[in-house]
């Protein structure tokens, strides 16, 4: 059972990554587009990989493609260890693995031709929605069902308590973007939801799953329990409980009702002492450890991860200040933050599980450190310097030359330095997530790569 367990993680882990990888290509396409007016013509006569169709299959596959089955395979990782039971239905999870490939293929092919439905983060179409939901039914399934069946309810360590809600919230949030919002409220009402939709798919699905990861691996890799139970309960129902209600944020001068605007601002802003709850807990969890991220590359995309998700769960309550958004709103500035939250912060928890888990579930080590290391420095350059850095740039470039009136062109023009360096970074990020695909493909058993007999 534990080898068929294992070999679920193993399977899971590699679509992720090769999801990844295409969903980095789309988006290298995207940002050689905006290098220059003539770069902005590159595949646009081809209908179905012109910049609409790919930004959304770019985000398609970074969502469902990658982060979720990431998640999914931390889910049929850590649950059987944290109940001590194997896991619920095996083989329906293992079938499941490829119903949910079938469903994110389905949904990436219906975007590239034409068959987007009008709301954010979830334009696939319906009919890769129905096998889309099904898939994560079984999989809500075999992961709860493997804590029921524990009957641990008095006991959970909190990685449970967040994927419970991670699954349990999403399949709501998840069918009420793919009827209410679609097919049933009209105008500023859909508009509404749809910016419910966008807000809890990050900060329901994406948020407690990626600190589920942090709980786990922290104390694990560090030999030490977590600082304070208490803390991590806090935040854990501090965020089930304030996060819901602030996606009117996303809204701000719009036709959405005024009251519904001013009611996510001091919500949002709550937010802040949740995240800082939760960090807190973490830094001191790392007190007197914090030299183990020079040699353990787990640790070190785990780290890095906790403070870009400072970083950027400080940016959202700020961007709740209206005086704020009068610069910020529709800018580049926007784009960055997602990124950072998407890929600054938990794509390097997934990084971390997956340099943590590889080992244990393949009994075979990386290949090369070095290539681990390269691996890294590439995410860290190019993310940081030559993307994340530059795009918050261009985006108050745009925001004050749009305050100011001056023609869209003109942004346009302020934008392009900051653009090039953003097109870079894709190459780079591109190798990176390419070397840790080879280092894993070329991983070694253990005992050879001591150079020992095989036990």
């Amino acid at each position: 059972m534990k080898n068929e367990e294992n070999r679920l993680v193993q399977i899971h882990l590699i679509a992720a990554l090769t999801w990844l990888l295409f969903g980095m290509f789309a988006g290298l396409s995207l940002a050689y587009r905006l290098i220059s007016p003539e770069a902005a013509e590159f595949l646009q006569n081809i209908p179905w990989l012109n910049f609409g169709r790919m930004r959304i299959f770019h985000t398609h596959t970074a969502i469902f493609g990658w982060l979720s089955n990431g998640f999914i395979a931390f889910t049929y990782y850590a649950v059987p260890k944290l109940t001590s039971q194997p896991l619920f239905l095996p083989k329906l999870a293992r079938s499941n693995f490829y119903l949910t490939q079938l469903a994110i293929l389905l949904g990436g092919i219906g975007i590239l031709l034409g068959h987007a439905e009008g709301v954010e983060y979830a334009e696939a179409p319906w009919w890769a929605d129905i096998v889309f939901a099904l898939a994560f039914v079984f999989t809500i399934l075999c992961s709860i069902g493997t804590i029921f069946k524990a009957g641990l309810s008095s006991q959970l360590y909190v990685t449970l308590w967040y994927i419970i809600l991670g699954f349990s919230f999403t399949a709501l949030n998840f069918i009420m973007a793919n009827t209410i919002v679609v097919h049933v409220a009209p105008g500023a009402a859909g508009a509404a939801l749809s910016g419910l939709w966008i807000h809890n798919a990050v900060g329901l699905w994406v948020t407690p799953m990626g600190v589920a990861i942090v709980y786990y691996l922290l104390p694990v890799i560090l030999q030490k329990p977590i600082a304070s139970h208490k803390l991590s309960l806090i935040g854990f129902w501090t965020l089930a409980i304030l996060y819901p209600l602030g996606g009117s944020h996303h809204y701000f001068y719009s036709p959405v009702p005024w009251w519904l605007q001013m009611m996510a601002v001091p919500l949002t802003s709550a937010l802040i002492f949740v995240v800082y709850t939760v960090v807190y807990n973490f830094f001191v969890t790392m007190k007197g450890s914090w030299s183990q991220i020079s040699s353990n590359i787990s640790l070190r995309f785990l780290a890095f991860g906790i403070f870009s998700y400072i970083i950027t769960c400080t940016q959202g309550p700020f961007h709740a200040l209206l005086s704020v958004q009068q610069v910020i709103h529709f800018t580049d500035w926007v784009v960055a933050h997602a990124h950072l939250a998407l890929f600054g912060v938990f794509s390097w928890w997934i990084f971390a599980f997956i340099y943590f888990a590889w080992p244990r579930i393949t009994g075979r080590e990386i290949l090369s450190q070095k290539w681990a290391e390269w691996h890294f420095w590439l995410m860290f350059i190019g993310f940081f310097l030559m993307y994340y850095i530059p795009d918050t740039i261009a985006g108050l470039m745009q925001g004050f030359t749009w305050l100011r009136g001056l023609p869209f062109i003109d942004s346009l023009k302020a934008s392009q330095p900051f653009w090039i360096p953003r097109a870079i970074s894709g190459v780079m990020l591109i190798i990176g997530v390419v070397l840790l695909c080879l280092n894993l493909y070329y991983s070694q058993p253990q005992a050879q790569k001591n150079g020992s007999a095989t036990v």
